[in-house]
């Protein structure tokens, strides 16, 4: 699965989820939590579409992807401006 949303949109949602992350020196765990739920729902596939990166990185622990500051916000946000988009698409 890849996402719908455009490379506008998810540039957009890339400099919201830095911008979020940037509020904090340490991990939102909430953050951390659902990113990884989306991780398994969605899929690596999904998650490197909108990250517009390759994620064969792994990180140290538990083998998920290597994720960069403000990634987890991100797919998060995704996932939300996704809904959103079904949402309208289903209410037109």
């Amino acid at each position: 699965m890849r996402t719908t949303l455009t490379p506008e949109k998810l540039a957009e949602l890339a400099a919201q989820g830095r911008a979020e992350a940037a509020k904090s020196r340490f991990v939102d765990p909430c953050a951390a939590a659902k990113s990884k739920k989306l991780l398994c729902e969605r899929g690596e596939e999904w998650a490197a579409s909108v990250l517009m990166r390759d994620l064969s990185r792994r990180s140290l622990r538990g083998g998920w992807p290597w994720l960069e500051d403000g990634e987890l916000e991100t797919l998060i946000l995704a996932d939300s401006a996704e809904w959103d988009l079904l949402v309208r698409a289903a209410t037109a």
